[in-house]
């Protein structure tokens, strides 16, 4: 059975945001009743003991120790977290990538070729991954075909241009 689990719903900063004082985030800060702080937007896709992360927020640490299907505990270090996908290149959907960096192989990497461009240029996040687990990047393309990510069955993905 394929799950989505929901691992953030909040824009970038979170829910409070760090410097707001709006009613909402006051709220959530006097602990009023029916507001609830959130973590930056990220899902994962899968079931039985693999996951693909679409995103990687900067709240990742908090996100899966939130979440234990993360951690199957197969082996003493165990993630079941089988590859990330990037939707795009943006601050919020990926300084989370350095959270994972402690893994004992390659990342496993779904992204455009724009994407890939711009963290290893702009904002050189894959290259400073090298230095620890390395990335595997696979390309996604945008024209629609579907490709799948090995140890998550029965999931087929595909892009599309927005």
């Amino acid at each position: 059975m394929m799950k989505l689990l929901v691992l953030g719903s909040s824009a970038g900063g979170g829910f409070p945001q760090w410097n707001c004082n709006c009613t909402q985030c006051a709220g959530v800060r006097a602990a009023r009743p029916g507001l609830r702080p959130r973590t930056q937007s990220s899902v994962a896709v899968g079931g039985a003991e693999n996951w693909v992360l679409v995103n990687a927020s900067p709240d990742m640490l908090q996100q899966i120790r939130a979440t234990p299907a993360l951690q199957p505990g197969r082996r003493l270090r165990d993630s079941g977290i089988a590859g990330v996908l990037l939707a795009d290149g943006q601050i919020d959907h990926t300084t989370g990538l350095f959270m994972l960096r402690e893994r004992g192989a390659r990342l496993p990497l779904w992204c455009t070729d724009p994407v890939y461009a711009d963290l290893t240029h702009g904002n050189p996040i894959l290259r400073v991954l090298e230095h620890f687990c390395g990335v595997e990047r696979h390309r996604v393309t945008a024209d629609g075909a579907a490709f799948e990510v090995p140890g998550v069955a029965a999931l087929r993905l595909r892009a599309s241009p927005l």
